[in-house]
């Protein structure tokens, strides 16, 4: 039986196993209801379970304090002497709860060393009648971290009850590392040292000593009946502390299908939590202690922002990454967007052709400094779009997806390749997943606005009005000239105008930097043909083209 049993409301479930996984790396066996198994009733295993703890920790909530199953298992563990009891919101406790300690645990973000954590362990640690071990007892040797972010994926658990679905949790776990390793600004631990730690209870700072990485994700997988549960928390091994957690319940129908699914969207969620630590804890640093990469993740900090303000700064870290390793692909990937983008849609270079042509020649460095790399194929398909070299920017769009089919922006630049070389149907569903798998995406505005212009050059102009519109909203000026001529061949001539007025028309045109081009001419003119309806004149130029950066 286990030691520890955690109890708490459904609302704070993620927060629980933070608190469990915590304690379990601290060497305590620990049962939360997640652990019940599929043959046996439920409310039987929980009071035996519960019974048998030496120390019941209860996370008490809002959520928690309304359910009186928390309370009644509360009640129980008051009476035996086992309670120890937590509060991760400040709500007040019911009597005669309130009258007894409770750690302050509010906002509480898995740092081991918070006073409210070590008053919950030193409670545990007398009523179970061990000492917590710690990272330092046994000493491990620490290996020297890499220069980029680096991870370790642990075998995920097999909680079905069955033995044969360990191969599923195995493949989980192996697709995951296969995935991660196509990101190549990320050091991922290879397969058979992760697996090492199978089946063990670890300290996932430990871990980090060991095996010399600064994040490890860890999960499990549980399979009962039609249903498949996953859950993927990626922890920082400096503190312990989670930086994200993710729980995707989904029907087996396909068990290869679902495979990828559940690859994707634990790739897709895990890779911009790592990016965003990083950047923060490259905040902390001074410029003079900056590694090549780390000049180029503030780049890429600088360049998310879809800002003229923050242009400059990143062309400056992307050039400093170079000189501070000309062998550095990603140096090169970083400078070629920045300055696309500029030369583009955006218009913020002063000389926007020479822009181009050393944002060609950059991407075209990159991938001769690293062939395996699926972003610098990204980065100079969208050079050669904007150079209309179609066949070739359709060439490296196509390498991008098959190096990394996980990438939003691979998928991204597929469609919009497809719509500038006349095949708009084909570039829906590309775009469409790149849209369902990077939601908060802080290019967001330009992959709408190629939606919008896909499904009008598909001439599904009422199903391009929704994104066209949203487009506006995210720092997308092209979005407005989309809007206003998918309304104009809707015959929504008012709305199309105020959409589009010809100043704002006219702005795009004097304004305008260098752009994408049509491939058959005949596509540039369909488009053209509801700018002119939209603000009753002939524009002189082409429309805006559009990129993510």
């Amino acid at each position: 039986m286990a030691e520890v049993f955690v109890s708490y409301g459904h609302a704070t479930t993620l927060q629980a196993m933070q608190v469990a996984k915590a304690l379990r790396g601290l060497g305590y066996e620990v049962w939360r209801d997640e652990d019940l198994p599929p043959h046996r009733d439920y409310s039987e295993v929980i009071e035996e379970r519960l019974r048998a703890a030496k120390a019941v920790v209860v996370v008490w909530s809002a959520d928690a304090v309304k359910s009186q199953w928390v309370r009644a298992e509360a009640e129980i563990a008051r009476e035996a002497g086992t309670l120890v009891q937590l509060s991760l919101d400040g709500a007040p406790l019911p009597l005669p709860f309130n009258r007894i300690q409770c750690a302050d645990l509010k906002s509480w973000n898995g740092d081991l060393e918070a006073p409210g954590w070590l008053k919950v362990v030193g409670s545990i640690a007398e009523l179970v009648g061990v000492r917590a071990p710690t990272v330092e007892e046994d000493g491990p040797a620490r290996l020297a971290l890499p220069d980029k972010p680096s991870i370790a994926v642990l075998p995920f658990d097999n909680l079905s009850g069955d033995s044969e679905q360990e191969y599923f949790a195995d493949a989980i776990t192996e697709d995951i590392i296969t995935a991660l390793s196509r990101w190549r600004w990320f050091f991922v631990i290879a397969r058979n040292s992760s697996f090492t730690y199978k089946g063990a209870a670890v300290d996932v700072r430990r871990v980090g000593l060991e095996l010399g990485v600064r994040y490890v994700l860890e999960g499990s997988v549980r399979k009962v009946g039609q249903r498949v549960r996953l859950t993927a928390q990626l922890v920082d091994c400096a503190d312990g502390s989670h930086v994200c957690a993710h729980k995707y319940d989904r029907d087996l129908v396909d068990l290869l299908s679902l495979q990828d699914e559940l690859t994707e969207e634990v790739v897709r969620a895990i890779e911009p939590a790592m990016l965003l630590r990083e950047n923060v804890r490259l905040s902390r640093k001074k410029p003079n202690d900056y590694s090549a990469l780390d000049c180029f993740q503030r780049g890429m900090w600088h360049l998310n922002k879809v800002s003229a303000d923050h242009y400059e700064p990143a062309i400056a870290l992307f050039r400093e990454a170079i000189a501070r390793d000309p062998d550095l692909a990603l140096g090169y990937i970083g400078l070629s967007r920045i300055l696309y983008g500029g030369a583009t849609v955006y218009g913020w270079s002063a000389h926007g052709e020479q822009d181009l042509e050393e944002s060609y020649r950059a991407a075209k460095r990159a991938i001769e400094l690293d062939p395996g790399d699926a972003d610098a194929y990204f980065a100079c398909s969208g050079a050669a779009l904007y150079l209309s070299l179609h066949e070739e920017a359709l060439a490296m769009a196509q390498k991008s997806v098959a190096l990394n089919p996980n990438s939003a922006y691979g998928q991204f630049r597929l469609a919009q390749v497809l719509i500038y070389a006349g095949r708009a149907d084909e570039a829906i569903e590309p775009i469409l997943h790149s849209l369902r798998h990077s939601p908060f995406d802080p290019q967001m505005g330009a992959m709408l606005g190629a939606l919008a212009l896909a499904q009008y050059q598909a001439k599904d102009y009422a199903a391009a009005v929704a994104p066209a519109r949203e487009a506006t909203l995210h720092n997308f000026p092209a979005g407005y000239a989309l809007l206003g001529a998918a309304l104009a061949r809707l015959g929504r001539l008012e709305e199309a105008h105020e959409a589009l007025p010809a100043e704002l028309l006219n702005r795009f045109v004097t304004d305008a930097p260098r752009l994408a081009t049509y491939l058959d001419p005949g596509d540039r003119d369909h488009f053209m043909g509801g700018l002119l309806a939209a603000v009753g004149g002939t524009p002189a130029e082409p429309a805006p083209g559009l990129n993510p950066g």
